[in-house]
């Protein structure tokens, strides 16, 4: 029978009763930052106490984050944030942070003067940070009331605004900030040389948009990445940039005038930008290189562009709640989206049906498509058939090879009735609509309505060269 042995522990490494030494001190520190980037900043600052060899290595980490819930031991956020920013690299000037984050939840963390609290931290991080500055204060900790939020939506000039003057942040990569309210002044006279990514939301533009867009045009060589979410007063935006690949604007809801002339953009987002201007809105673009363009927004008055793609890989163009075309008489002239581009290998649109047969063939006549390989089409939730829709659409392109169909309907839908007048449109008998093309048919959310059925047996009658058919319901 084999002998069974003691497995003998010992409480140094290497087995040696008498070997006591600090392993995990012994390690490089790019070790230890990989550790301590993994605990709350606060028990990472606080390992300076262990040892003359741990003095300093907090001070060297490549990420800093500050967060008022996960620092709950800490009587005074703000003096946190100071007082390590302030220790930071042991006063070495040439010495420069890696990314640094700042969340603030609560209002009772930065007090009274939450722009004086941004304004000091802004201050001592712009010219250390050399990779990602990130800044989010949530509207709880901002403290705005409904009638604030609606001043910061239409801010009056002459009013005096709570202001935020940005420093320059000259080597830093990518920059987020998310202040609801606070009038954001931008520096206008220094170069962002390293900047590839802006993101700005919640602030406001008392001066229309004058000084955000001579950043992006003027300060920002490397940028590629736009996104502007949220932004009130913003009323002019001029975007003049070669590097820019990817640019997002959502929710500015009183822009009349925009200019984008950018060689490399490739994906561009507008939702709901336009729809609460009063006044003669324009867009002008020159994209030569778009890929992507994502539309939900009235369509502007007045569009001019110079160069456009001779085809876009995906168009998607969304007909906007009714609750935000008031303001446009109940019309967001969507369809005048479709007339700037020729051809698209995809086509998505997202739009609900009219709601009497009058408005359905005005919709039907007025949209023309672009050439396109593959159609998406989102029904909002509505009460009347989508069959006639469809088909009549399809009658427009006969080069469309995959069709899929998506039905947004509320829970206790009840159809129209049988004679109502979006079921009169003669379009089940109607053998001139071409569908040669036609190879692949997809449905979700499909519930096995008359009108639902019949489509599908026009479609298999029809597509002569049908191959697929999927649903999912």
């Amino acid at each position: 029978m084999a002998r069974i042995g003691r497995v003998r522990f010992s409480r140094s490494g290497d087995g040696k009763p008498g070997d006591s030494r600090d392993r995990i001190s012994a390690l490089p520190d790019s070790i230890l930052h990989l550790i301590l980037v993994l605990v709350p900043l606060v028990d990472a600052v606080r390992t300076c106490v262990l040892s003359r060899r741990w003095r300093g290595v907090w001070t060297r980490l490549p990420l800093l984050f500050f967060d008022d819930v996960q620092a709950p031991r800490v009587s005074r956020f703000p003096d946190l944030v100071d007082g390590v920013l302030r220790g930071y690299a042991n006063d070495d000037v040439d010495m420069v942070m890696g990314d640094l984050f700042v969340s603030v939840y609560h209002r009772d963390s930065v007090g009274d003067d939450p722009v004086s609290f941004v304004a000091t931290l802004a201050n001592l991080a712009a010219q250390r940070i050399s990779g990602r500055f990130g800044l989010y204060l949530s509207p709880a900790a901002v403290d705005l009331y409904p009638k604030e939020l609606l001043k910061n939506l239409y801010p009056d000039p002459e009013e005096e605004a709570v202001t935020l003057q940005l420093p320059c942040f000259p080597r830093a990569t990518e920059l987020s900030i998310t202040f609801m309210g606070v009038d954001l002044r931008m520096p206008t006279t220094e170069t962002f040389a390293k900047l590839t990514k802006l993101f700005i939301s919640g602030v406001r533009f008392t001066d229309g948009g004058e000084e955000i867009s001579q950043v992006v045009s003027l300060c920002c060589p490397c940028i590629e990445t736009l996104e502007l979410h949220s932004i009130s007063g913003l009323r002019m935006l001029t975007v003049l940039a070669r590097s820019l690949v990817s640019m997002v604007l959502s929710r500015i809801l009183v822009l009349e005038q925009l200019l984008v002339a950018a060689g490399n953009l490739r994906h561009m987002l507008v939702d709901r930008c336009f729809v609460l201007s009063n006044t003669r809105t324009v867009m002008f673009l020159s994209v030569p290189a778009l890929e992507q363009l994502l539309w939900q927004d009235r369509c502007p008055e007045v569009i001019q562009h110079w160069m456009l793609p001779s085809c876009l890989r995906r168009l998607v163009v969304a007909e906007l709640e009714l609750n935000y075309l008031f303001a446009a008489g109940g019309r967001s002239n969507f369809a005048r989206i479709l007339q700037l581009f020729k051809c698209v290998d995809t086509l998505r649109l997202e739009f609900p049906n009219a709601q009497d047969r009058t408005d359905q063939e005005n919709l039907i006549e007025n949209v023309n498509l672009p050439c396109h390989s593959e159609l998406e089409f989102m029904l909002n939730h509505t009460r009347h058939t989508f069959g006639p829709t469809i088909l009549n659409l399809l009658r427009k392109c006969s080069c469309v090879k995959k069709v899929t169909l998506q039905c947004s309907r509320e829970v206790g839908y009840i159809p129209c009735p049988s004679n109502c007048n979006c079921r009169q449109l003669s379009v089940w008998t109607d053998n001139a609509i071409n569908l040669d093309s036609l190879e692949w048919l997809a449905m979700f959310e499909f519930r096995a309505t008359q009108d639902e059925r019949s489509f599908i047996y026009y479609i298999m009658r029809n597509a002569k060269h049908l191959r697929k058919f999927s649903n999912d319901c």
